[in-house]
């Protein structure tokens, strides 16, 4: 090769990485890394955006407590001077029968102690000191709305998750297994 020719080499070289010196890729200025589970590491941490953290602070003002149950829980323990009925939830009873006649419906339910009882609509009973009052059921006193051919209607008046008491209306049907 003569010396023209090298020196037209380099002449070409010198302007081809000017010319190229605006699109060269951008070199990165980090650590080679020494093994390849390094070096996805570190792919990660260049690809991945930076995140601020989110800090929330509860203002509990107006609002319940998050942390609170919203069910509200009573034992299924026998309050003193109170009746088999009052001493146990009304969804723990079972209705086994119905009977209709004239003078009005009777039910057959069956407390979780086992035993078994006849009530009716309006059933009265007496107090320890004598007082007839309207036979109350399960630990929120409830009452019988009705008596169908299939179920019975209780009436409570329970409290909800905000304590405000509210009317509750739980049904025990007949056939359970059949729904």
């Amino acid at each position: 090769m003569n010396r023209k020719s090298i020196l037209l080499f380099v002449f070409l070289t010198l302007i081809f990485a000017g010319a190229c010196k605006d699109n060269a890729p951008v070199v990165s200025q980090t650590v080679p890394a020494t093994t390849p589970q390094a070096a996805a590491l570190q792919e990660a941490e260049v690809k991945a955006p930076k995140v601020e953290e989110e800090v929330y602070v509860y203002d509990k003002k107006n609002k319940r407590d998050p942390f609170v149950s919203l069910i509200v829980t009573t034992p299924e323990k026998s309050v003193p001077g109170a009746t088999p009925f009052e001493s146990y939830d009304i969804t723990a009873m079972k209705v086994i029968a119905i009977v209709r006649t004239e003078k009005g419906n009777y039910a057959e339910i069956v407390l979780p102690d086992g035993k078994s009882y006849t009530v009716k609509e309006g059933m009265k009973i007496r107090d320890k000191n004598g007082n007839e009052r309207e036979m109350t059921f399960g630990i929120h006193a409830g009452k019988i709305e009705q008596i169908t051919k299939d179920s019975i209607v209780f009436k409570e008046l329970v409290k909800d998750y905000k304590g405000e008491i509210k009317p509750k209306r739980t049904i025990l049907r007949l056939r359970e297994e059949e729904e």
